[in-house]
């Protein structure tokens, strides 16, 4: 997963300056680092920038519009300071789930995504489905149902699975209109690329 992004001082310049940033094994923190250090290190013309921002020359700890004598991280005070952008916007994205980028940014809830998808055994377009289904994260594992080929599919095995019919008689369930039957059961699931949940 990765996201680029343009500094927006020189996108609205007419320079385009995208950096990349791999989002594997980032946290919060981390992903707002490497943003600082995308800024800092996107220059266009020597003067240009909003804001004076600070790099520690030892751990390359980047601070965006703020001039710093003493690097926070590392205690070192050889600082290198020069004019940055301080926003930025979103070029590009790769892997990332469509709800959790804007036009200008990452959503702090991708950061909870990520720290679910490294612990749940539910294969990632589970997970979006459950999303796109409007279920919370911690939801989606005891709502999951399964995959099925269609709405009156997961009926039939939902009757078989509770034991609301005796398959070994042909008669009445080969007359059942498993169409009907799933449009009653749906109304307390939901379903999205052919993933089921309970909802209610």
């Amino acid at each position: 997963m990765n996201i680029t992004l343009y500094p927006l001082g020189a996108y609205v310049s007419g320079y385009c300056l995208p950096f990349t940033i791999e989002l594997d094994g980032l946290d919060q923190a981390g992903y707002s680092q490497a943003v600082s250090a995308g800024l800092y290190a996107a220059t266009y013309k020597k003067g240009d920038g909003n804001v004076l921002s600070s790099r520690c020359l030892r751990c390359d700890t980047v601070v965006i519009a703020s001039v710093e004598k003493v690097c926070a991280c590392c205690g070192n005070v050889y600082i290198e300071v020069k004019q940055t952008d301080e926003e930025w916007i979103v070029c590009d994205y790769e892997d990332i789930p469509e709800q959790f980028v804007g036009e200008y940014d990452l959503s702090s809830d991708f950061f909870a995504y990520s720290e679910f998808m490294a612990t749940t055994a539910l294969e990632a377009a589970v997970i979006d489905a459950g999303l796109a289904c409007g279920l919370d994260l911690l939801q989606i594992e005891a709502a999951y149902q399964g995959r099925y080929d269609s709405d009156a599919d997961f009926a039939e095995h939902y009757a078989e699975d509770t034991g609301a019919l005796d398959t070994a008689l042909a008669w009445p369930y080969t007359c059942i209109d498993w169409d009907y039957a799933a449009r009653e059961l749906m109304h307390d699931y939901s379903e999205q690329d052919q993933h089921y949940f309970y909802i209610s």
